[in-house]
């Protein structure tokens, strides 16, 4: 009868330890912006060119939205823009952005019927969240700062194509 022998402890291999999901994704491409979209879990990096209409800075973004998750636009610190922890800031919605982006804990009020934009005015508390179709989009915001000149993130307008 053959003897049994025990196994030694350094012959059993141990269990694969699975990656953990990081909890926000980098975009892959640095565009050298300070200004990112978050989509639920994943970041995108916008890239820039000068508003010819406007003739300030616009950032924009092209990638899939998908209905129902959250959005929000973020510095690469993590600070939100526009600034949620002050007065009167908030958003502009024009055109498709109106349909497809709903505000959460805001005051919205409507513009004039004649310029197609819904304004809105934030709290630490306010979210977005896309609300339109799951599909590919071009997302464009232009950031302002209050009329002094302070550099506080203090109005961001958005709109879709």
């Amino acid at each position: 009868m053959a003897k049994a022998t025990k196994k030694s402890a350094t012959t059993k291999k141990a269990p694969a330890a699975k990656p953990k999901k990081a909890v926000v994704t980098e975009a892959v491409a640095d565009t050298g912006e300070d200004l990112f979209l978050v989509i639920g879990r994943e970041k995108h990096q916008f890239s820039s060119q000068i508003s010819s209409f406007y003739d300030v800075k616009e950032y924009f973004w092209r990638g899939v939205l998908t209905n129902g998750m959250d959005i929000k636009f973020v510095h690469q610190d993590g600070r939100e823009v526009p600034a949620h922890q002050d007065r009167n800031c908030g958003y502009t919605l024009i055109g498709k952005a109106k349909s497809m982006i709903k505000a959460n804990k805001a005051l919205t009020t409507p513009g004039e019927p004649s310029d197609d934009q819904e304004y809105v005015y934030i709290n630490e508390h306010s979210t977005l969240t896309y609300v339109g179709e799951t599909g590919e989009h071009t997302v464009y915001v232009r950031v302002y700062d209050n009329i002094s000149g302070t550099d506080n993130d203090r109005w961001a307008v958005i709109y879709l194509d």
